[in-house]
């Protein structure tokens, strides 16, 4: 097969690959349909680190990509939920299903942790910006796309969406209540609809780029620049501040402006992957009484909520993807989306 492969900082390369096949009777196999870029794969374009692993290290060259979805090809005798044909989308934290923070729905943090196309091959599980895709404990982490979901929304389920949810949730937003999204990337323009879905009175959005700002402001958002922020903020609550703050870009800068503008015990959430040596205000913090919500989410206990709002049209996910490619052209596509252009939002690839 071809897929694109990491060899290296910046040396993503469409190349050929291994074909996957299944490997445990829990498994699935899938033909991708389309697949997309994460903010968090540039960190792994870039050489940084993620967690334990540091990709300006040599490794063996893995498919890259954990937002996927496709139509399914093969089925493991142990599967229930899928059948050949089913159209598929995948989650990109892979859990067992059976240990403690699984059976807690914390699969994010699964005893044997693996997310698609992040840690390379020495943990045996390639990612999905490739022809085919091997899924496994598919009736855990693969889902058939229900009717009213697009395969653009089914693409943003895969991550975005339900990172942002995931995020809006945690901050424990109550309907009537003024929120602020630092950050307007995909994720933090999907906040911004999860914040009026879920009953938010006003929501501001915070970016320095004029074009995202434009698009937030398309969502109902009171688009800001991060210099007048704070003192039109301030001045439209009256002083006190927002009631909750989703920041969706992980700087020591933007963390620390969140804590500026929410309320006296008010909730800030954190979403965005802090980067090395970023540092909390604690004291600030503490004296403010503020409580800190953060984590990664477990993108299969978000669908249960966020389909009914897809259907519904509450949430429409739409226009988040400023580019599409074939997945022939994904180094370009890589080299597009790093360069972050002003028109820049989310890349799509189609195999």
């Amino acid at each position: 097969m071809k897929a694109l492969v990491f060899k290296g900082s910046r040396n993503i390369v469409y190349d050929s690959f291994p074909d996957p096949t299944l490997e445990a009777a829990s498994d699935i196999l899938i033909a991708v349909k389309a697949c997309s870029i994460c903010g968090s794969d540039l960190h792994i374009y870039h050489g940084d680190r993620i967690g334990p692993h540091d990709y300006s290290k040599a490794m063996p060259a893995f498919c890259v990509g954990h937002e996927t979805i496709g139509e399914v090809l093969e089925v493991g005798a142990a599967v229930k939920q899928h059948r050949v044909g089913d159209r598929v989308m995948v989650s990109p934290g892979v859990g067992c299903g059976h240990c403690p923070p699984c059976l807690r729905g914390q699969i994010a943090h699964c005893h044997q942790p693996r997310m698609a196309g992040a840690f390379g091959t020495h943990l045996g599980l390639n990612g999905g910006q490739a022809d085919y895709f091997r899924v496994p404990h598919a009736d855990l982490i693969a889902r058939t796309i229900p009717d009213g979901v697009s395969n653009d929304q089914a693409l943003l389920l895969t991550d975005a969406l339900s990172t942002a949810y995931f995020g809006v949730k945690g901050a424990q937003l109550a309907p009537g209540e003024i929120a602020v999204v630092i950050g307007l990337g995909p994720v933090g323009l999907l906040a911004v609809e999860c914040c009026y879905a879920l009953g938010a009175e006003r929501v501001y959005g915070i970016d320095p780029v004029a074009h995202r700002r434009d698009l937030a402001q398309a969502l109902g958002a009171i688009s800001l620049s991060p210099d007048e922020a704070m003192p039109i903020i301030k001045q439209q609550t009256q002083g006190l501040g927002a009631d909750c703050v989703i920041e969706a870009v992980g700087l020591e800068a933007t963390i620390s402006q969140a804590f500026k503008l929410v309320r006296v015990g008010g909730r800030v959430s954190v979403l965005g992957i802090a980067q090395q040596g970023a540092v909390l205000p604690m004291a600030y913090v503490q004296m403010k009484n503020i409580s800190l919500f953060t984590g990664v989410a477990s993108v299969v206990n978000t669908w249960s909520e966020l389909i009914p709002l897809l259907q519904q049209g509450r949430i429409k996910a739409g226009n988040m993807f400023s580019h599409r490619y074939s997945l022939a052209d994904g180094a370009q596509a890589y080299a597009k989306f790093d360069a972050r252009g002003d028109d820049t939002l989310k890349m799509m690839m189609i195999p």
